[in-house]
């Protein structure tokens, strides 16, 4: 894909109703955490639903999804010969 094609799709993708959902939610933990626009850390999805304040590089080291173990330093899920 494309840079071009892959920038059309995130912007059709971004005015999707769920990813308008998905934005508004979690803008809404970051106030009610106390993040600050250049503070280290993320709202992090919980496995049992909720959020919390984590490190960033904590946060990220764990593959983009909660309850996936993959990790993307080990080539994430999609993880293969390259």
């Amino acid at each position: 894909m494309t840079t071009a094609a892959k920038a059309r799709y995130q912007k059709k993708y971004n005015a999707t109703p769920k990813a308008k959902k998905k934005r508004a939610e979690d803008n809404k933990a970051r106030r009610e955490l106390g993040l600050k626009k250049g503070d280290p850390r993320d709202a992090s999805r919980q496995p049992g639903g909720g959020f919390k304040a984590e490190h960033r590089s904590a946060n990220r080291a764990r593959g983009g999804r909660v309850g996936n173990r993959a990790g993307k330093a080990r080539g994430g899920r999609k993880g293969g010969k390259r």
